[in-house]
């Protein structure tokens, strides 16, 4: 985010660590177990972090770009659409725990997952249906950069994380929050976590398939260093 509080453009400078927004102290400690239902969340959005580690190991950057067909992404657009859709929900969620926390909303749940939002995540897990057209807002700029892009996915991770145990004890149904490209749907903040956590999982195994891909480029062997240079 930038200082003003909007989106830079679609470029590079979004997936800089420098310009990701941080969670602000809330001046309450977030020590205490997460209630049950947010407890696999944790886990969940730093596996996707682990497996972004695990799909771009030594790619080059050609790799990295390649795009298995015409319509299709690469690797670098799966990771860099999470990065553009996951830092713009973050400040979402937090206006989201300020109001919960202005307004006294706390509960210990069970909080209902509800039918609309149950059928929404079952919709978005891998594997895909459904092809769905990404709005051009959430599409990153082609030839990225692993080094920027796969730092930024991780670190993503961990303000997913930090949210989570920002919220918890508050209310996780009272708090509304309206999931990209849906505008007559809102999602409790635990159907909101859910979502994303499954909406990472279908663009990190997207990812996968890309490089299982046949035509997958292969990795270029550096060059051989030629005999030494005789001393003159």
């Amino acid at each position: 985010m930038s200082e003003n509080g909007k989106l830079p453009e679609v470029s590079n400078q979004l997936f800089e660590l420098s310009i990701r927004r941080r969670p602000a102290p809330t001046g309450e400690t977030q020590e205490a177990a997460l209630v049950p239902q947010l407890q696999p969340l944790e886990g969940e959005y730093r596996e996707v972090a682990r497996e972004a580690r695990v799909i771009t190991q030594g790619l080059s950057r050609v790799q990295f770009n390649w795009r298995p067909r015409i319509g299709q992404w690469s690797i670098s657009d799966c990771l860099g659409h999470l990065n553009i859709l996951g830092s713009e929900q973050l400040a979402v969620i937090d206006a989201g725990i300020r109001e919960a926390r202005a307004q006294g909303w706390f509960a210990a749940g069970p909080f209902r997952v509800g039918f609309l939002a149950a059928r929404l995540i079952h919709e978005t897990e891998p594997p895909a249906g459904r092809r769905r057209h990404a709005d051009p807002h959430f599409v990153p700029e082609s030839d990225q950069s692993a080094d920027i892009v796969v730092p930024a996915i991780v670190d993503l991770q961990e303000q997913l994380v930090a949210r989570v145990k920002m919220a918890n004890g508050l209310d996780l149904a009272r708090i509304r929050v309206r999931p990209p490209g849906h505008r007559m749907l809102t999602l409790g903040l635990l159907e909101f976590f859910m979502y994303l956590a499954a909406h990472e999982r279908r663009h990190v195994a997207q990812a996968q398939q890309v490089r299982r891909d046949p035509g997958f480029p292969k990795a270029v062997a550096p060059p051989r260093p030629g005999p030494p240079r005789p001393h003159i």
